[in-house]
């Protein structure tokens, strides 16, 4: 004898969105309570937990140099260094310490080769930038005048060359390697218009940045 399958009747529910929107309202309550909980803190009280744990774990609170003051610091350093050297500058910007070197103080015209009268400053500089602490950024720049001939195809290759050399300059005199990235950026960031002499001398470049 065959049994009848029951036929459910039952109607669907429809008010099942009801638990999901009853959840949300409660997640909403629960972090704007965590909301006025914070915005209620008693700073009095944060203040003096904040002593209790500075005590317990022997915390020192010392006057910490600005970094403008450490960067003022270190720039009359270099300065010192740069002083007799036509073609050398330093400054501060946002990025950081900048040295800028000319082509012509370090590098013989279409070369990567660090001219010899040129090493006795960059090693006195060295010793500044080991004891000043950042990354160290090394840029090469040209102007917009096409390489002929020579060992560089372009002035991408020149540029990219010259920031190398002066790298290897400073880790050759224990500068930790870590700090260091090189960029070749040939004419492509000029200073001034290359449509001068003088603007063009002043695109062709070496600019060292130290981040601290």
């Amino acid at each position: 004898m065959r049994r009848r399958r029951r036929v459910s009747h039952e109607r669907p529910s429809h008010e099942r969105w009801l638990i999901s929107y009853a959840d949300f309202i409660t997640l909403m309550f629960t972090f704007f309570a965590a909301l006025y909980a914070l915005s209620s803190t008693d700073t009095k009280k944060m203040e003096q937990f904040s002593g209790s744990l500075k005590q317990a774990f022997k915390v020192i609170d010392e006057p910490v140099p600005l970094y403008e003051d450490r960067n003022k610091a270190v720039i009359e350093d270099l300065r010192k260094v740069i002083t007799d050297i036509s073609g050398m500058s330093v400054k501060s910007a946002p990025r950081g310490i900048v040295l800028t070197f000319s082509d012509a103080a370090l590098f013989p015209s279409g070369s990567a080769d660090i001219k010899q009268e040129a090493s006795g400053v960059l090693e006195k500089l060295a010793k500044t930038v080991k004891a000043t602490p950042g990354r160290i950024t090394i840029e090469g720049h040209t102007d917009n005048v096409p390489i002929a001939g020579g060992k560089y195809a372009s002035n991408w290759e020149l540029s990219t060359a010259r920031a190398a050399s002066i790298l290897h300059f400073f880790v050759g005199k224990d500068l930790d390697p870590n700090r260091f990235s090189i960029a070749g950026y040939a004419e492509y960031r000029p200073l001034m218009s290359n449509d001068t002499e003088e603007g063009r001398a002043k695109n062709r470049r070496v600019e060292m940045i130290v981040s601290q």
